[in-house]
């Protein structure tokens, strides 16, 4: 930027002090000139400037996601992509402000910088995704850095930064189950929000994954375990629903509900099943529980569906229990509750699951009635 500018300036006093002959009207209008010529240089200087790709975030100085990216697509062959997550920084957040939050994220970086580093890994290749997420990714499969990755969770899952407490978690996955690195960054949530998950089964990559779902959604390829609960007078069932893959191997909840939520399927597959559960309360004796997502048992359309489904099945009236659960409190409460009127006046019950576990079932029990069962399950498949 410097060197034309001042090249610029001095072409114009040279311009100037060797037109004094000519009258300092034609002086004025070539310094002008030279002078408008510098400020046009400046102003598509300007722009050139804020145009320009900025790859490092100003908070941790890691990459930014789209570098980062821009990145990984240039690596050939097969690639691990690696999550790291600060597990409470918007705890941290909350109560120590937003520049201790900050600082914790630094200090976690040069935590992976010289983790990695000291296993010979000198120019890590690091973005922060969002909140306290940092993605990383290496050549090679993923089996290649489970241990190195145990390593570190070891070591740094659950330590102290100026007595602030921080807890971190990890998760990996490698592009033999996709090219798709958004695909992989799903599957990375996944396996971060369920633990249980194991990896190592996988038998599809995650577009064939994807595929089967969907076939057998379309399909009503469902696999339901019956629980039998042992507590009230009544016979009770609890169900365990699993999809079935053409190859008719299993497909467990941990892998079918994260892509039919992301698809926007979960409804057409509770309304499914909720068909199903109707049609063998003909078949079976006893009441049965059925576990439903909080979001379709708001939804006006899974309603009607549940209304006319009595019209179908009339013998499943009143033997037929949604059991919600979720993190998240719904704050139109008062809409809620006459949404679950409905359900109970038309002959369906109501459970709240996970007592206790999650701070949102505490507050429900202040403000809806539900049902509260002791209860004892024990397998029976159908």
């Amino acid at each position: 930027m410097g060197l034309p500018i001042f090249l610029l300036t001095l072409i114009t006093f040279f311009a100037m002090f060797n037109q004094h002959k000519e009258g300092l009207f034609v002086s004025f209008i070539t310094a002008s000139s030279l002078l408008l010529g510098v400020m046009v240089y400046f102003i598509f200087y300007l722009i050139y400037q804020s145009s320009r790709e900025n790859i490092i975030d100003t908070t941790t100085h890691t990459f930014t996601p789209d570098y980062f990216f821009s990145l990984y697509a240039k690596e050939k062959g097969v690639k691990t992509l690696l999550m790291i997550s600060l597990e409470n920084i918007w705890a941290i957040n909350e109560r120590y402000g937003i520049k201790n939050g900050d600082a914790i994220l630094k200090e976690s970086v040069d935590k992976i910088n010289t983790f990695f580093s000291d296993k010979g890994f000198e120019k890590l290749i690091i973005t922060r995704y969002k909140g306290g997420d940092f993605l990383l990714f290496f050549s090679g499969k993923k089996e290649n850095y489970i241990p190195l990755l145990e390593l570190f969770i070891a070591k740094y899952q659950d330590h102290l930064v100026n007595d602030i407490e921080v807890r971190l978690e990890s998760s990996l996955v490698d592009s033999r189950l996709s090219d798709d690195y958004d695909m992989l960054i799903s599957r990375l949530y996944e396996l971060h929000f369920d633990r249980k998950s194991n990896e190592k089964s996988e038998i599809y990559s995650i577009n064939e994954l994807e595929n089967q779902i969907l076939d057998a959604l379309e399909g009503e390829r469902f696999s339901i375990g019956l629980w039998h609960l042992s507590g009230p007078n009544e016979k009770m069932y609890d169900t365990s629903i699993k999809l079935i893959d053409s190859k008719g191997g299993l497909i467990h909840q941990s892998r079918y509900v994260p892509v039919l939520n992301r698809l926007n399927k979960m409804r057409n597959l509770e309304m499914s099943l909720l068909e199903k559960i109707g049609k063998l309360c003909g078949s079976h004796e006893g009441n049965f529980i059925l576990t439903i997502t909080s979001v379709t048992l708001r939804n006006p359309y899974f309603f009607e569906h549940a209304v006319t489904m009595f019209e179908r099945f009339p013998k499943a009236r009143g033997r037929i229990t949604l059991m919600f659960e979720e993190k998240e409190y719904c704050h139109q409460l008062d809409r809620f509750k006459q949404q679950l009127g409905h359900y109970r006046k038309v002959g369906y019950k109501i459970a709240l699951d996970r007592l206790g576990g999650y701070h949102t079932t505490m507050l429900y029990l202040k403000e809806l009635k539900l049902i509260w069962y002791d209860l004892i399950r024990s397998m029976h498949a159908i």
